[in-house]
This record gives structure tokens, sequence and C-alpha cells, in this order.
């Protein structure tokens, strides 16, 4: 564990597909039958037979997504094939538009929301090309931490630029309650490896963890605060 330094007024610190290949210029419709195409495809895709409203023909191949009106589909050989989606059955219909229901997630990454896992935060900045801001706090024992979280961390203004450009990692040393073991190793491991002695410390990392700059509790504000970060970040 840390040990229990004292306060620093001063520093307000306390220690511790697409790849689109036109179909070669055959003159066939796009619905035309490939026999026994399933049997080559890679166990990873999920090929399906789509078939043509109103007829018997078909096409073998994995849905891939969609393309405004038309659906792409990717054939066995790797090449793609896009099918107007007035000219599926209905029962492909449904099953596209099943597919095209986004993630309640994945349909807004701008979201304010602590993550508590390095390696989570990491693979969250690198899918939304967001830095990292690791807090390492003594949520509730450490003044200067709870007064930064109330007077930055809590304010909309501050949530609002961190949606934006931040994903919020909390590394916490708490006092009055028990963190998992797995969380508590994590953090003493990274106090470590990042040689924190005081909190709250503010790590401003990249998408693989490494540091971009530090800081701490700063009087100003939200506002204040977001400039301070944006300073840092140039």
């Amino acid at each position: 564990m840390l040990p229990n330094r004292g306060v620093d007024k001063a520093c307000g610190w306390e220690s511790k597909f697409e790849g689109l290949r036109k179909p070669f210029a055959m003159k066939t419709h796009a619905f035309c039958l490939l026999s026994a195409v399933s049997m080559f495809l890679p166990a990873s895709l999920e090929a399906r037979s789509w078939k043509e409203a109103g007829s018997a023909r078909s096409l073998e191949g994995e849905y891939s997504r969609t393309d405004g009106d038309q659906v792409v589909i990717m054939r066995a050989n790797g090449t793609s094939i896009k099918i107007p989606m007035a000219k599926l059955s209905d029962e492909d219909k449904k099953f596209v538009a099943e597919q095209s229901v986004a993630k309640p997630e994945a349909a807004n990454v701008d979201v304010f929301k602590w993550e508590t896992d390095l390696e989570v935060a990491k693979k969250r900045a690198k899918d939304e090309n967001k830095e990292i801001l690791a807090d390492f706090t003594g949520s509730d024992w450490c003044g200067w931490c709870i007064k930064l979280k109330k007077e930055v961390f809590d304010q909309p203004e501050f949530q609002e630029y961190a949606k934006k450009h931040l994903v919020m990692l909390e590394l916490d040393f708490p006092r009055k309650k028990e963190l998992p073991a797995k969380e508590k190793e994590q953090n003493e491991k990274l106090s470590q490896e990042f040689k924190v002695d005081g909190f709250p410390t503010i790590l401003l990392m990249n998408v693989r963890g490494k540091e971009i700059n530090r800081t701490g509790y700063q009087e100003g504000g939200s506002a204040k605060y977001v400039e301070h970060l944006k300073e840092l970040l140039k």
C-alpha cells in the first residue's frame, strides 16, 4: 500500500472488406446460382442462401453490411456483391434489419464513463481515437481527490469535453471499502510502475498506456481544468 502522507495544500496533493472487387464483366443477373459455394466458405463465415423475391434464384454468401438501399454480400472467393434491398425476399429483409440494428454503446461512443481496467480503457481509447485520463485517487478519504471530483469530474462542462476526447480510468486506493483482488493488484502495480506517491495524481496516457503528461488538483473549476488538460495534450 502507499504510505499515508500528509496534505500539501500548496499543490493540492495528498500522498499516495470493403476491398470491393467488381464482379467480372458478366451480364448475368446478380442472383445467379453459385453451385456448392458453401462448402468452400471458411468456417468463420456465416454463409446463408439469399433468395430473390418472387424467384427461385439464390446466392450463397455472408452478410457484410448495408450500404444505402443495397446489401453487400461477401462471396466464398473473397469478392463482394451488392444486391438491391428491394430484390430480397421478406425473410432476407428481416435478417438484414436485425443485423443493422446498432448496439446502444456502438451508436454513441461519446459517453462519460469511468473504467477501472487499464486494458479496457486502452481498447476504448484505440477504438474511439481518444487519450486516457487515469485518476490515481483515494476516493473515500483523500480530501483533494474528493474536491477534484466535485469541482471538475462531476461537472457537465468537463464531462462534455471528456466524452469527445478522453477515456476516464479510475485507479482507486480506498480505505473504507475493499476492491476486487484483481483490481487492487492492478492499481498497486500501476502506482509503482508510474511512481505515484501522492493523491490525486492524474496521468494522461496514449492508446498504448504510455504516459503523455501528468498533473493533479488545480483550482479554478471545470472550465479552467479543461484548458489545462488541452495544454498538457498539445
